[in-house]
């Protein structure tokens, strides 16, 4: 991790000997008496911590903070079908990481229904959330919901004025590249679980608006697609695309 995030400003925070975090700052940064590492505010400010070792091996951090910064996200939100709990915590992670601004995980035609009922989502999603962020070196945590049915995930957009794409290496017209950005519009991206599209699901995303598109001739795993193509919209349209207000 690249910094840590907390949920609110403290002045100052002691950890255990035994917690990841310390561990980290230990075997990892090799942080020393007076070191000074990098912290943040979930959606608020970034500051620095003043590293102070215990006897027992536990660490006490005294902490500045600076003012808020704006976020940093992409104006991008993904539908996602469900898939395994190790592939939607890769997607978690990475998307947080990527700086996508909402996810919508729902239950696919494809998909199975047990998928929805893993621990990942009681609280685990967050965290993996808050990792990617502090990855990423931002306080900027995408939100994240999960709903039963593309219907549903896609009346939760409803009145999201955004460009609509859709990957799908079968039916698509076109590549992602081809899509033409216009400056400053947001971009809902829709991308299936692992065993793809049904037709029905195809019928119900071109009816409300989305372009099938897809990133070549190769069928990929889910999480290499939803970085392919997020990765694709932040490289080579950030000026288009631009960052959002705090």
């Amino acid at each position: 991790m690249n910094l840590f995030l907390l949920e609110q400003a403290d002045e100052h925070v002691e950890w255990s000997r035994e917690d990841p975090r310390t561990i980290h700052l230990k075997k990892v940064l090799k942080a020393k008496n007076g070191d000074r590492v990098d912290f943040g505010v979930v959606n608020g400010s970034r500051g620095k911590g003043s590293v102070g070792w215990m006897d027992s091996g536990a660490v006490h951090i005294s902490l500045k903070w600076s003012t808020a910064h704006s976020s940093d996200l992409l104006p991008v939100s993904l539908l996602v079908g469900l898939s395994r709990p190790q592939t939607c915590r890769k997607i978690i992670e990475q998307a947080a990481a990527l700086g996508v601004q909402e996810l919508i995980f729902f239950h696919a035609d494809k998909g199975e229904s047990s998928y929805g009922e893993s621990t990942l989502w009681q609280d685990e999603w967050y965290r993996l959330l808050k990792k990617g962020a502090e990855q990423a070196f931002s306080c900027h945590l995408p939100s994240c919901v999960k709903v039963d049915h593309l219907d549903l995930a896609l009346a939760s957009v409803q009145s999201n004025p955004a460009i609509r794409l859709a990957l799908d290496i079968y039916e698509a017209p076109r590549s992602l590249s081809s899509v033409q950005l216009p400056k400053g519009q947001r971009v809902l991206l829709a991308i299936g679980p692992e065993r793809g599209w049904s037709d029905k699901e195809r019928k119900t995303l071109r009816g409300h608006g989305f372009d099938l598109c897809h990133l070549g001739k190769r069928i990929l795993r889910v999480e290499t697609a939803m970085v392919a193509s997020v990765g694709y919209l932040s490289a080579n349209s950030w000026s288009e695309l631009g960052g959002c207000g705090a």
